[in-house]
């Protein structure tokens, strides 16, 4: 189970972190001082590593719950609900790339699923 864990770990630090960094540094730079094409390959590179760390959560986030019990705790119906705005969010964003506000709930909500996520592994 600890390789599984380590695996859940990593795609969503990357999937989270990405945004964060995204939201913070990248998308400002480039937007002030970069092309739309290289907008386009950040977003392209980006949603690519995206959609693999998405299948690995799910993936081992489905161990991880079956290895635990943990189908009947608040905190995982809380997390899977925010997950669901999540993959939402996402879709929106992909129709509509430059909407920042979509974004900012998308790492909002993802940031939350994180919260609940730091629940469940100490037991609460």
């Amino acid at each position: 189970m600890t390789v599984v864990r380590y695996l859940h770990e990593l795609a969503f630090i990357f999937f989270v972190g990405g945004q964060l960094l995204l939201v913070v540094a990248v998308t400002p730079a480039i937007r002030r001082h970069g092309s739309e094409a290289a907008m386009r390959e950040a977003a392209r590179r980006f949603g690519m590593g995206s959609a693999l760390a998405l299948l690995v959560l799910i993936a081992t986030g489905v161990a991880m719950a079956s290895h635990f019990d943990a189908w009947g705790r608040p905190a995982l119906h809380a997390k899977l609900g925010l997950l669901v705005v999540v993959l939402a969010l996402l879709g929106v964003h992909i129709v509509r790339p430059r909407t920042r506000g979509i974004s900012l709930a998308m790492l909002a909500a993802s940031l939350a699923v994180v919260w609940f996520g730091v629940q469940l592994a100490h037991g609460s």
